[in-house]
C-alpha cells in the first residue's frame, strides 16, 4: 500500500467521494481533469488554495480511513486541522500512558531530544559544518535544548544561503515561514500516527500543555524536525523559490524519503508510526529501551 500526503492547490476545487475514491475536480473554467485517488492510500489531505469545497461524504471518508485533513489560510500557514475522533482502541495503551511514571517520561524525553541533537549535528555535516557545543552535549547525554538550538540555528541558516542565524515561527522571513509549514505537516502526521497507536495526544512528556495544544505531538516529532531542515536545505538549491512550490516538494518528499531502520529502510511516513508504536511499548514495559528514534544519515 502505498500512502500520500495529497496537497490541494487548485483554486475553487471540489473534493467529493466515489466508492472508494477521494476526487478532486477543478473548476470548470480550469479546463484540467478530475483527478481521484484511493481514499486507503491517503494518510493527510493539506488545502492550500482558496475557495476549497469538501462534500461531507468526502470528510467522512477521510475521518473513517485514519486521514487527517490540515487547512491553510491565503498566506498557506496552517491555521487549523480536521482529524477523526481520539480513538483510544487500546483501553490497555492509554491506562499505562494514564500512569505516566516521572522517571520514565524524563527518559523518553531525553532520548527524544538526544536523537534530535544528533540528527542535526548531521544536517550540519551535510553542509560541512560542525557544532562543538551540540558535540559535548552528546558526550554528556545532557541536552540543553535551549542552547543547542541557538548554536544549531546559527550555523544552518548560512549554510543554505540565507543571513540571519534566528530561528523563531513568528519571525516573518521565508525560510522562517516554509519551515513553520513543514514543521505543520509533520505535526499532522505525528498526530495521526499517536491516535492510531492508542495514545493520548494530550499527555506530553517534555512540552507542557497548554490551551488548545497536542504535547505528546510536539514530543514525538523533534527527532523528525532535522528531516524537514534537510528538505530545506535541498529546496533552497533550486530555483523559482517559491512557498508554493515548498507545499508541493515537502508534501513529496515525506512521501518518499525513507529511513534506515535496522536491516531495511521504511518510508518516513512509516517511521513515525514505528516511533509511535514503540512508545506505546515503552509505558507497557516501564522502560525507555523499546523506543526508536530515527537516524539521519550524515
Amino acid at each position: 500500500m502505498s500512502y500520500h500526503v495529497l496537497h490541494v492547490i487548485q483554486h475553487g476545487a471540489i473534493l467529493g467521494k466515489e466508492r472508494g475514491f477521494l476526487t478532486c475536480r477543478p473548476p470548470v473554467e480550469s479546463g484540467l481533469p478530475e483527478k481521484r485517488m484511493p481514499l486507503e492510500d491517503i494518510r493527510a489531505v493539506i488545502i492550500a488554495a482558496r475557495g476549497v469545497t469538501l462534500t461531507s461524504n468526502a470528510i467522512a471518508a477521510l475521518l473513517e480511513a485514519e486521514a487527517i485533513v490540515l487547512h491553510c489560510n491565503e498566506k498557506y500557514e496552517p491555521c487549523g486541522i480536521t482529524a477523526p475522533l481520539p480513538r483510544i482502541i487500546d483501553t490497555r495503551t492509554f491506562l499505562n500512558q494514564t500512569s505516566r511514571p516521572v522517571r520514565l517520561n524524563q527518559s523518553i524525553w531525553n532520548r527524544l531530544l538526544i536523537g534530535k541533537t544528533q540528527n542535526q549535528q548531521s544536517v550540519l555535516r551535510q553542509h560541512e559544518q560542525f557544532s562543538a557545543y551540540l558535540d559535548r552535549a552528546l558526550k554528556t547525554k545532557k541536552i540543553d535544548e535551549g542552547n543547542c538550538a541557538r548554536k544549531y540555528w546559527q550555523l544552518y541558516f548560512p549554510s543554505i544561503g540565507w543571513g540571519g542565524t534566528t530561528r523563531d515561527r513568528k519571525l516573518d522571513t521565508p525560510p522562517n515561514r516554509m519551515l513553520n509549514y513543514g514543521y505543520t505537516v509533520l505535526a499532522t502526521l505525528c498526530h495521526r500516527a499517536l491516535l492510531v497507536h492508542g495514545l493520548n495526544p494530550l499527555l506530553g512528556v517534555g512540552h507542557l500543555p497548554r490551551y488548545r495544544s497536542t504535547p505528546l505531538v510536539y514530543d514525538l516529532m523533534e527527532p523528525f524536525r532535522p528531516f524537514v531542515d534537510c528538505m530545506l536545505a535541498e529546496f533552497m538549491t533550486g530555483e523559482d523559490i517559491t512557498e508554493e512550490k515548498w507545499a508541493r516538494f515537502i508534501g513529496g518528499q515525506l512521501r518518499d524519503h525513507r529511513v534506515y531502520h535496522e536491516r531495511f529502510s521504511l518510508k518516513l511516513m512509516d517511521a513515525l508510526d514505528k516511533s509511535a508504536s514503540t512508545l506505546a511499548r515503552c509505558y507497557a514495559d516501564l522502560s525507555v529501551d523499546p523506543l526508536w528514534v530515527p537516524a539521519l544519515a550524515a
